[in-house]
């Protein structure tokens, strides 16, 4: 029901009542002759001057709660108050999931011991070399309130701020993983080393093709793992198995990257329908160019071991380019692309936990590195490449160790030459 022309306030549409003002004709409802709501017209006397001005009152009070008023407004909220309500509770919903997502991103579990191929006594015989003699941190000096000097004793086990973990990358025809890096992350001082260990190392396995490239292809993402134990002391945190269609989508998903290359390339392989082509000097790599230059090996002299310098240089020049718009990665996109294009053991709230922690990195805090060895080696007529023991051992210790005790030839199971050119491992049983 209109009033005076769809009045909207109640005070209004009393002011005119009391103070009878002229309206136009069509409008006009003198209050003593309202009939009440639900009633017929009646002939009788007219009504008692207060009592109808009452119902008239009272009938407005409810059209007006009932809403019948023009413009959209309903006698309550506004129907663009109700918008900013509605849009305003979802956005409050969605930060605060995001809140509470980040809030419950928790690191992933740790491995707690180091391997023991041999005892102490079994190393000194073994004709791999050995490692230094000690074997924990030196004891730790503090003062005391006194002024006195005491000694705690050295830390042991696992270091609680390093965390390891395995990135393999699968070729394209079969199963190897022709790319097979190991990482080291300290989330107290923000540093990252990671290792390449080259595709044609010998591994001590008794897997009969003993390259690491292939054992992910008999014994998956676990068999590789083990193998990578093998090398590092322990068996890493959490892995990641990359094929070439997630790194693409990685790559495309920070927007690329800016990347000098150092010389033309031009390599075409119709059998894997592989075409690399690049002018020597600045190009944007998209994902596909990305892929396409980081497999590249055939031009570089020594052959694998280019491709991984290779490797390491573009994925420095993209932690980089990522560090410098960290604000405007899309986090979250990227999450998801390891989520589902990715093979690995990490859930929701621990890929995100590592993704908060890389990007706390600086550029100069990066490190990588490639397993020292001897990359021509031929054993059994076949080209591997073996470790460089006492090199290894020193850079574990150096950029790799989890733990607080050194690590020695009686926690890695690594093939090598000895003094006199004899292969050699370190378990002292050669499989």
């Amino acid at each position: 029901m209109k009033l005076f022309g769809g009045s909207k306030n109640s005070k209004h549409t009393a002011d005119h009542i009391h103070h009878g003002e002229d309206l136009d004709a069509s409008q006009r409802t003198e209050w003593w002759n309202y009939t009440p709501k639900g009633q017929e017209p009646s002939s009788h006397a007219p009504r008692q001057e207060e009592s109808a001005r009452r119902r008239y009152e009272e009938d407005a009070d409810l059209d007006r709660d009932a809403g019948e008023y023009e413009d959209g407004y309903d006698g309550g909220i506004p129907t663009w108050a109700k918008v900013v309500i509605i849009v305003g509770s979802v956005l409050i919903i969605l930060f605060a999931a995001l809140f509470i997502w980040i809030k419950t991103a928790r690191p992933p579990e740790q491995t707690q011991f180091m391997n023991t191929y041999q005892t102490q006594s079994q190393e000194t015989s073994a004709a791999a070399p050995t490692a230094p003699p000690e074997t924990q941190a030196p004891p730790e000096q503090t003062e005391s309130a006194g002024g006195e000097t005491e000694t705690e004793p050295p830390k042991t086990g696992r270091n609680e701020n390093i965390y390891t973990f395995l990135v393999a990358g699968k070729d394209k025809v079969g199963s190897n993983t022709d790319v097979i890096m190991v990482a080291n992350l300290d989330v107290e001082n923000h540093t990252l080393n990671v290792v390449s260990i080259p595709r044609d190392t010998y591994a001590n396995t008794t897997y009969r093709n003993h390259r690491i490239n292939s054992i992910y292809g008999v014994g998956g993402a676990d068999g590789l793992m083990d193998a990578v134990s093998a090398f590092m002391s322990c068996r890493p945190d959490f892995y990641a198995v990359v094929d070439l269609n997630a790194f693409i989508k990685l790559v495309d998903g920070i927007g690329g990257v800016d990347y000098y290359v150092p010389a033309n390339i031009n390599y075409d392989d119709e059998a894997q329908n592989l075409h690399i082509h690049f002018s020597k000097g600045m190009n944007h790599m998209t994902g596909q160019k990305a892929m396409e230059y980081c497999r590249f090996r055939s031009g570089y002299a020594d052959a694998d071991i280019g491709r991984i310098d290779a490797q390491h240089d573009f994925l420095m020049t993209a932690a980089k380019q990522i560090l410098a718009k960290k604000s405007s990665i899309p986090v979250n996109t990227l999450i998801s692309i390891v989520l589902s294009d990715v093979k690995t053991d990490l859930d929701l709230t621990s890929c995100t936990w590592l993704a908060q922690e890389l990007l706390k990195l600086d550029a100069e805090n990066i490190h990588f590195f490639t397993l020292p060895g001897n990359y021509n080696d031929v054993v059994n007529g076949s080209g591997y490449v073996t470790v460089k023991i006492d090199e290894w051992v020193e850079m574990l210790n150096e950029s790799f160790n989890p733990f607080y005790e050194e690590i020695t030839t009686a926690n890695i199971d690594v093939a090598g030459r000895n003094a006199n050119g004899k292969m050699v491992a370190t378990s002292g049983t050669l499989k």
